[in-house]
């Protein structure tokens, strides 16, 4: 897929909504549209048989003038005149191989709309063939400071997908993530990129040319181009690897916190859209144990390319052992928690919890929505702003900033300044 003038109607009236097309600096830009106000926006349009092309259209603009939606009409209204930045955007982008679509488009991945629903990014920006996009694979991930041993196991995962012509899927992040890419490459195989950042110098970069060239790799984000790395477009970037997936292997992940651990409890208590598997040999961690006993399958070790796809074709039940996790994996740590040990301390937690609630009130619907909140907060372990937290939510800013207040007024919290973070404290 290339960019060219062939936009959709609607993919540019998206565009004009909700991304920055800001190719230089600017102080003046209208702020784009967040995730929760363009859904807003498009339920209104839908409820009214409209659509975002309609939007271009003076005769839609007066009758969004006149609705009661809760939106900044003359915000919406500026948006959608900027289309001189916008030519100038396509312009930068074309200039780099950078192609857009959205969801309006045919070409978006049938795999997000299925599976992420009214979730699914309004547009994506790729480099590469976007006809992987809809071909599966398997989502490799892990933390970004590993010892040398598993980058190599994560390195013999990308070479066993190669062989078995299956596609690499990762956050393309420091550490797990790049060796399984970098080796798949090599290999000559195919590979995904899902980034929370910087798809423009990923785009450009010397190690992924030829692999673009060759149509084996795609570098694709739902952030703008030029956006930086951070925690929040982390956070949301993990459920779009495992939607493009067939499978999910977790080679390490941090105990309790961090992206991976965040992305895979995700999945498995929530989303489920693909089977999760977490390492099962090698030396343990606390983390890797913990996915296990949370649900996480232990990865069958296949050894040949056809057992590589048994387990992607979810046939691997048929032939796990008995006792699929093997003696390495006890922890040796004298930091790493016994599994006896914390089943222990959860039947102790969940005996006092249950006599405390023979006695306290029942929560309300709102203050069990915040403790869920909480929980998805802890594992962001940097400070953070509203608005990253307001991404990582989907909600808007001004209901990020209550609950961070809340959460401030609770001591759990402090407020940093200049500029404005949010930091957890411990």
């Amino acid at each position: 897929m290339v960019l060219d003038a062939e936009l959709s109607a609607n993919t540019k009236a998206i565009l004009l909504l909700t991304a920055p097309l800001v190719v230089g600096k600017s102080e003046n830009s209208v702020r784009p549209l967040s995730p929760a106000e363009y859904y807003q926006l498009v339920y209104w349009l839908r409820q009214h048989g409209r659509e975002p092309a309609d939007l271009l259209e003076r005769q839609t603009g007066d009758a969004l003038d006149k609705s009661e939606l809760r939106l900044d009409h003359e915000r919406i209204g500026q948006l959608i005149q900027r289309g001189f930045l916008l030519s100038q955007a396509l312009e930068h982008w074309q200039a780099r191989a950078i192609w857009v679509v959205s969801r309006a488009d045919p070409r978006y991945p049938n795999r997000f709309k299925r599976r992420l629903g009214k979730n699914a990014p309004p547009v994506l920006y790729g480099c590469g063939d976007a006809e992987l996009l809809d071909s599966g694979g398997l989502a490799v991930v892990g933390s970004r400071e590993v010892p040398k041993a598993l980058l190599g196991y994560s390195e013999g995962i990308g070479q066993l997908a190669a062989a078995a012509k299956c596609i690499i899927v990762s956050g393309e992040a420091r550490g797990v993530d790049q060796a399984a890419m970098r080796r798949a490459l090599a290999e000559g195989g195919r590979a995904i990129g899902v980034l929370a950042g910087g798809l423009e110098n990923a785009a450009m970069a010397r190690k992924y040319r030829d692999a673009l060239l060759d149509r084996r790799l795609l570098l694709v984000s739902p952030y703008d181009p030029r956006a930086r790395f951070n925690v929040g477009n982390a956070m949301q970037r993990n459920k779009l690897v495992y939607a493009l997936s067939d499978a999910g292997l977790i080679v390490e992940s941090d105990y309790n916190k961090g992206g991976t651990w965040t992305g895979a409890i995700e999945q498995l208590n929530r989303l489920r859209f693909v089977p999760v598997f977490a390492r099962s040999d090698g030396q343990a961690s606390q983390g890797i144990e913990a996915l296990l006993r949370k649900g996480a399958h232990p990865w069958p070790n296949p050894q040949t390319p056809s057992d590589f796809q048994q387990v992607l074709d979810g046939k691997f039940l048929a032939w796990q052992t008995e006792s699929p996790r093997q003696a390495a994996l006890l922890p040796e740590e004298e930091d790493a928690v016994p599994p006896s040990a914390v089943d222990e301390a959860r039947e102790v937690t969940i005996r006092e919890a249950q006599a405390k609630d023979a006695y306290a009130p029942a929560e309300t619907p709102s203050d069990q929505l915040f403790s869920k909140v909480e929980q998805l907060l802890a594992s962001i372990n940097t400070p953070t702003s509203e608005s990253e937290v307001a991404a990582y939510l989907h909600v808007t800013k001004t209901q990020a900033r209550d609950w961070l207040k809340r959460l401030v007024r609770d001591g759990k919290y402090k407020r940093l300044e200049k500029p404005v973070r949010y930091d957890r404290i411990l």
